[in-house]
């Protein structure tokens, strides 16, 4: 099935409902917007946490049909606007990035219940201080050419266990490949390269994004 029928099937299914709100988060609010099936009773088979790059926001999870898609398939569906972005406050100059995101887990009630994390470009700033710092905070990790993969060495990929899941197109000249190269080397990371795709790889070849995306979270929420 085609991302546009996926994305038409979850669109006409009544059951799925868009809601928004603010979280408080290291002081400030935070906007989020999650999908919810409100026609299952039933605990989610997992859990996801959309990021975005520097010039996106929650909306662009919302346009594209990841957020509807994915509830559809019976995960919870959460994308946030990081601080200074969408309709977020902006961060105060001494905010500490990790810090910031294991108060964002808790807001969100994903501190008990892990999440598998989305993190594209500009939100590796967020996602990858707290991977090498807490660990323990992720279920599986999503990165999509996340910015400042240079500021951790080789021995910290090396040892890190959380399960791994880089995307990148082959079209992205300045972070596919170091991408690749970073997360090939940790001991539980499997990586993805696009055909005819740029750095939002996940715009450009939707279908081929969700379905690795989707095939990762089967595998990393059974273990």
């Amino acid at each position: 099935m085609s991302w546009e029928d996926q994305k038409a099937a979850a669109a006409a299914n009544n059951s799925i409902k868009l809601q928004e709100q603010f979280v408080e988060v290291s002081g400030m609010k935070i906007y989020k917007r999650e999908m919810v099936d409100i026609g299952k009773n039933a605990t989610p088979s997992g859990q996801f946490l959309f990021l975005h790059g520097m010039k996106f926001s929650s909306q662009t999870w919302l346009e594209l049909g990841t957020l509807n898609v994915t509830a559809s398939k019976g995960y919870r569906a959460v994308a946030i606007d990081l601080p200074g972005y969408g309709k977020s406050d902006k961060p105060p100059s001494t905010l500490d990035q990790a810090t910031f995101m294991l108060e964002l887990l808790k807001a969100v009630d994903m501190n008990i219940t892990k999440p598998i994390i989305v993190s594209p470009s500009m939100s590796g700033g967020y996602a990858l201080p707290l991977l090498f710092q807490h660990p323990e905070a992720f279920k599986g990790y999503v990165p999509v050419a996340p910015v400042g993969i240079d500021n951790f060495t080789d021995e910290q990929y090396k040892t890190n266990q959380v399960f791994t899941c880089s995307i990148v197109g082959d079209k992205d000249s300045s972070m596919g490949a170091p991408a690749t190269t970073k997360f090939g080397q940790m001991p539980n990371g499997e990586t993805h390269t696009l055909k005819d795709a740029g750095h939002p790889c996940y715009l450009d070849q939707p279908q081929g994004f969700h379905q690795i995306m989707f095939e990762f979270a089967n595998n990393v929420f059974q273990t």
